[in-house]
């Protein structure tokens, strides 16, 4: 009887209702808007921006967010900052990825986890032209949806302040404003199309504050609206009969042509200026005037011709190849020659062998072998170690190949380094780079995760682990601005381009060329103030298959770098026909002018110390 009581107490007590006390929500809010558009949608292998927005209703905390990906290996992104009671701030990290379709937001405060968030992601298709559109009617520009364009609707506040974040956009199209841009957004922008990008705007109707907020840049003096103008032009511009009969009262703008520019209709109705390596179009009209008509896609498309550009940094993260990494890893300390080696070998068999023997039997010690013979084999080994020590240093040594991209006049420049460290001892290294740096790696076949921290003053990889002889390779992407100061004047005939090019700046160029698609005209040395006669003929398809004299004695092979950069990257990633049949090509119908110098400037510094710091920078200049 007692024990069932006992049990009764005990069933009572355990099935007994225990007050929990409900958990506090946290003090901080995130909320999270990833992509180029804000909705996840990203190009693969090029940077975009995922904008995070923080508030705190409680005491001041320093949080850290780690961005994680699904599938991607090699990268892993994470932004440290302070967040006092009461503040909200805004901050944008910079991803990339190639292959991934989600990732994981992690927040944690002061060591503590705050909260997990599941980002939905969605790479376009690689054969896509990629066009952002500005407009607050988002069916603008629809059309061009079949013919191999993808038109993202974008935000004007999402709008990243970094042209490199902008770089997965061939076009940006504005038809109208809803929010001003910031100076910042403006000159990211213009930066973008500096270095290749189209940035068409709209007037007509609809088309005031994207007039307002890119006036200067235009290439005509935009006027009044005028009515009833003729779609004539328009018409013989998309090949489609027809136009008048869906458009029979257009509304545009009165333009007058600014003297860099030129027209692409007869009647200005749409014009166009070069920008660097990009261009700058004006549509006198409201962008979707034409929207009903099926000359619509035809007109944007003849009108877009979007030309393919030279994209160095995706290109590596995309394929999987060591061929440009292998030209990194150039002997940076002298090794030991093959006699020394010898000698090192021969003394330890002769001292170990017969010398120890003759001394241990003159001494009449020949039992004493057990105790000399290891401790000359750790003598020897000692020394080993100590003559490798002395060769490899304490010192970091770091080796550079910066290829700097632009167009003849411009001020900046998008500088894409590959950096070799060289980790003379095992231990723990940080990495600093400055603020604007990009960084991450390339797609190896032994690739490993590299993880990069973000701050407001600056970024670093840190505590990273280096195994003694270790060598890491890293991309790091940044806009910089523009040495190189060229004049040039080029004509074009039926046999190919003629004309002059000077070097009117104080970098001396070596190992120069003029390439145009396949064609190539050697220069060798063009030095400050030295003018060379241009004369690229057509037909001798010469790019990569004459023979190159180079300086003798650079630090690479620089035949081999733009071999490999052409087979292992431009190749996989050109959809471009005749490159795939006819071999190596540059781009479009341009004419770059290929360089290079010894002068290199440091991207990383590690743990805050000198290092030693080799290297080369690759200029690849357009001229028109």
């Amino acid at each position: 009887m007692r024990r069932g009581i006992i049990l009764i107490c005990l069933l009572a007590l355990v099935l007994a209702p225990i007050p929990v006390t409900a958990q506090q929500p946290s003090p901080i809010t995130i909320a999270v808007q990833a992509g180029i558009d804000g909705e996840g949608t990203y190009r693969p292998g090029y940077w975009f921006p995922v904008w995070i927005t923080l508030a705190n209703d409680g005491a001041d905390r320093q949080v850290l967010i780690e961005w994680r990906s699904f599938g991607d290996q090699g990268s892993h992104q994470h932004y440290r900052i302070d967040l006092p009671g009461g503040a909200r701030k805004r901050i944008v990290l910079p991803v990339v990825h190639t292959e991934t379709r989600q990732a994981l937001l992690v927040t944690t405060a002061d060591g503590v986890e705050v909260e997990q968030q599941r980002v939905p992601l969605n790479p376009l298709r690689d054969d896509l032209h990629t066009l952002g559109l500005l407009s607050s009617d988002p069916a603008v520009l629809s059309s061009l949806s079949t013919a191999n364009f993808a038109v993202i609707p974008l935000d004007p506040a999402l709008i990243a302040d970094d042209p490199l974040l902008l770089a997965a956009f061939d076009v940006i199209a504005v038809r109208d404003l809803t929010t001003d841009l910031r100076p910042e957004q403006r000159a990211a922008l213009l930066n973008w199309v500096q270095q290749g990008g189209t940035l068409l705007v709209g007037g007509g109707t609809a088309g005031e504050t994207a007039i307002r907020a890119f006036a200067d840049m235009l290439p005509v003096t935009v006027g009044p609206l005028q009515r009833g103008v003729s779609v004539a032009a328009l018409e013989r511009l998309s090949g489609l009969d027809g136009l008048t009969n869906f458009v029979p009262n257009l509304t545009a703008n009165m333009v007058t042509l600014r003297p860099d520019a030129r027209p692409v209709t007869d009647d200005s109705l749409v014009s166009r200026r070069e920008v660097g390596a990009g261009t700058i179009i004006f549509a006198a009209f409201d962008l979707g005037a034409l929207r009903a008509s099926p000359a619509e896609r035809n007109l944007w498309t003849n009108v877009l011709s979007v030309q393919p550009r030279i994209a160095i940094g995706p290109g590596l993260r995309k394929v999987f190849t060591n061929l440009p990494w292998d030209q990194l890893n150039v002997p940076l300390f002298q090794h030991p020659s093959t006699t020394t080696l010898l000698l090192l070998i021969g003394a330890y068999i002769v001292v170990i062998g017969p010398i120890q023997f003759l001394i241990l039997r003159r001494w009449r010690r020949l039992e004493w072998a057990w105790i000399s013979t290891p401790l000359l084999i750790v003598t020897f080994l000692g020394g080993t170690f100590a003559m490798g020590y002395l060769l490899r240093g304490s010192q970091v040594q770091m080796v550079q190949l910066s290829m700097i991209q632009t167009a003849s006049g411009n001020t900046s420049a998008l500088a894409t380094t590959l950096v070799g460290v060289f980790a003379p001892q095992r231990q723990s290294y940080t990495f600093t780079f400055a603020e604007s740096a990009f960084v991450s790696a390339a797609r190896r076949f032994d690739e490993s995760t590299l993880s990069t921290e973000y701050s407001d003053t600056g970024v670093t990889i840190p505590d990273l682990v280096l195994d003694a002889s270790d060598f890491r390779t890293l991309i790091v992407e940044q806009s910089t601005t523009n040495p190189i100061q060229l004049s040039h004047r080029l004509e074009r005939d039926n046999q190919g381009w003629r004309g002059t090019l000077t070097n009117t700046g104080s970098t001396d160029l070596y190992d120069a060329m003029l390439v145009w698609q396949n064609e190539m005209q050697w220069i060798g040395r063009l030095a400050p103030g030295a003018e060379v006669t241009i004369n690229l003929q057509d037909g001798n398809d010469n790019f990569l298959r004459d023979f190159m004299p180079g300086v003798d004695g650079t630090l690479f092979y620089h035949t081999g770098i733009i071999e490999n950069m052409f087979w292992s990257i431009f190749l996989p990633n050109s959809s471009d026909v005749r490159f795939q049949i006819d071999g190596p090509r540059f781009p479009g119908d341009q004419v770059y002018l290929i360089g290079w110098s010894n002068e290199v400037s440091p991207v990383m510094q590690v743990n805050s110390n000198a290092s030693t710091l080799r290297g080369e920078t690759l200029y690849i200049i357009e001229l028109r």
